[in-house]
């Protein structure tokens, strides 16, 4: 049995949920980006198609519609952006919206995904011999981010010659991560900061204190100096927050809320770790850890969040941060279950939050308003034509609530995947058009507007930071930015097409066209065109 629908509940964000029955234990699929944590024995899900993990694989999951059209004026499907609304609609054949036009964003069986614009404040929805009349869905919200600059601090500068890029500390501080994140405020308005925290590796995500900044980053006195330098510069700051699993030094393991499996072995891991060096210890720990990890790394303990110890830790990590800064980035997010989200994340409601997301989020929408945009990037990373690239940004349009598309953060390139030059070549800067056409909050990894390759396998896409003045992928950022703020390209409704060897992509009143030399942005009288 791969999943059964055990029922369907009412549901405020989404209208109706499936609760969908997939194996015994921890339910692990696309929805959980396959990591454990999430999902005990049942996963509540809206309609669509999944992957879930069995004994052979991954298998299918169709959580197919009760009837047709499928639609509720909830946040999930339906947005008003203030001069137009846009909405959702699953249908078997094309639906008729009352003065409203309807795209259809993904074909597929036994139901497609349809979006329409419409302007009134009532609409009705005509499909499969039916007629459902709805009121105009809720006003979305603003967080006042354009686009952000991403740096993991040690690689700002590298002032230990370090060569392995793996094990090594390269020696980067606040102060030269303040330095780049100014030198590029003119194609971003926030930093994404990884990790700062205490830690035993340099990236800094095997936590050791989560209510410390790490001295090698020049602590306290340096934070305080980078958010002035933002300040000044109108920078806001999103932090990395590491919260589905722990460092092995860190003093919460093993006693706090973990799952341990064999009691006297991990108190003898612990002890070795406390005395020896983090080198020695990965060539020493090899094997099944005696106690739950993220992804078998003996290093990172993962907090059990069925036990309530860990959600008020983890809230106690958010209540002191938030008055700090002015958003979070959520580390392995879909690992840790939504209801847990929602307590964790009170006390920063009203900031930008972004989860970590590697699959489909479609169950956590209702507790984190946006994620990593990987349904977009694995599409754009490796299509080969304009049609295929078009049909991959409906794809992920379709699969993304309307409320969420201003939060969610397309990418073509970050910390966890290879340079975007190395995967794309010199189709870097239409990939940059493309995330800077659509909503959300396009990011740009620390060296990719000086165009740099590298390989994730072997963290070379994690050098260090090398200023390149005179950049020509920097001056194409610097345009893209400035048009994405007079035209409001951060907002919806869209869509894409492929017309004339071009991505077309399409809002009311605005369009952009990209070719391989050049975007063209056509709206409200006025016209624009960018080199690529």
């Amino acid at each position: 049995m791969a999943c059964s629908v055990v029922k369907w509940r009412s549901d405020p964000f989404y209208g109706r949920v499936a609760v969908v029955k997939a194996g015994n234990g921890y339910v692990v699929g696309d929805f959980t980006g396959w990591i454990h944590g999430a999902f005990k024995e049942v996963v509540e899900l809206p309609p669509g198609r999944y992957a879930v993990a069995s004994s052979d694989g991954a298998e299918e999951c169709l959580v197919e519609p009760p009837e047709y059209p499928w639609h509720f004026s909830v946040p999930y499907m339906g947005v008003d952006w203030g001069d137009v609304a846009e909405i959702r609609i699953y249908a078997p054949e094309p639906p008729e919206v009352s003065g409203g036009r309807v795209v259809k964003l993904l074909e597929g069986e036994p139901f497609s995904i349809y979006a329409a614009v419409i302007k009134s404040r009532r609409y009705e929805v005509r499909c499969c011999g039916k007629v459902k009349r709805y009121r105009r869905p809720p006003l979305v919200e603003g967080h006042g981010i354009y686009a952000m600059y991403e740096v993991l601090p040690d690689r700002a500068a590298n002032r230990t010659g370090c060569r392995d890029l793996r094990r090594q500390f390269c020696g980067g501080t606040l102060k030269d991560v303040a330095e780049i994140a100014l030198s590029a405020s003119e194609f971003a308005d926030a930093l994404y900061l990884h990790p700062i925290y205490p830690a035993m590796s340099y990236h800094r995500y095997d936590v050791v204190n989560h209510l410390d900044v790490d001295e090698r980053l020049g602590g306290w006195a340096a934070f305080a100096a980078l958010k002035d330098a933002l300040n000044g510069r109108g920078m806001k700051l999103v932090l990395d927050l590491v919260l589905y699993h722990v460092g092995l030094r860190n003093p919460l393991f093993p006693n706090g809320p973990f799952i341990i499996r064999d009691q006297s072995f991990t108190t003898l891991v612990k002890s070795l770790a406390d005395i020896m060096p983090r080198n020695a210890l990965t060539g020493l720990l090899l094997g099944k850890p005696p106690y739950d990890t993220f992804l078998k790394v003996w290093l990172m303990p993962r907090l059990d969040y069925s036990d309530r110890r860990a959600v008020q830790y983890a809230r106690s990590v958010v209540e002191f941060w938030t008055p700090k800064v002015d958003g979070f980035r959520l580390d392995v997010a879909h690992g840790m279950p939504p209801s847990a989200w929602d307590e964790i994340l009170e006390p920063a409601r009203h900031r930008y939050i972004l989860g970590e997301h590697v699959g489909n989020p479609a169950p956590f929408y209702k507790s984190i308003k946006g994620f990593t945009a990987y349904i977009l990037y694995g599409e754009l990373v490796k299509s080969g034509s304009f049609s295929t690239i078009s049909e991959a940004i409906n794809r992920y349009l379709a699969l993304t609530p309307p409320g969420a598309l201003p939060y969610m953060n397309t990418f073509i390139e970050n910390h966890d995947t290879d340079r975007a030059v190395t995967t794309m070549g010199g189709l870097v800067t239409v990939g940059y058009a493309v995330i800077f056409t659509l909503p959300g909050v396009p990011s740009v990894y620390a060296g990719g507007e000086c165009g740099v390759g590298g390989r994730a396998s072997d963290h070379t896409n994690r050098a260090p930071y090398k200023p390149c003045p005179g950049s020509p992928i920097a001056d194409t950022l610097r345009a893209l930015y400035s048009a994405r703020r007079e035209f409001g390209l951060w907002r919806g409704p869209a869509w894409a097409e492929q017309k004339r060897g071009r991505i077309i992509i399409n809002r009311p009143g605005t369009r952009a066209e990209i070719d391989l030399n050049k975007i063209a942005i056509l709206g409200a009288g006025r016209q624009q065109e960018i080199p690529l």
